[in-house]
């Protein structure tokens, strides 16, 4: 029987070109949980804002 290390797949600590990972963030914000993140924004603002000056933790 295989360990839990064996039996997973092989991670390479290699990283990829620079390109790649603009191509990745490119297609990222063209994403439907990019666009509702970005949605959120004034919610999340908002929120900041009126607990502004609240003592949250003691």
């Amino acid at each position: 029987m295989k360990s839990p290390q064996e039996s997973s797949r092989k991670i390479s600590l290699e990283m990829k070109s620079e390109v790649h990972y603009k191509k990745a963030a490119k297609s990222y914000r063209k994403s439907q949980q990019y666009i509702k993140m970005i949605n959120l924004y004034p919610t999340l603002q908002n929120t900041l804002i009126d607990c502004k000056g609240e003592h949250l933790i003691e």
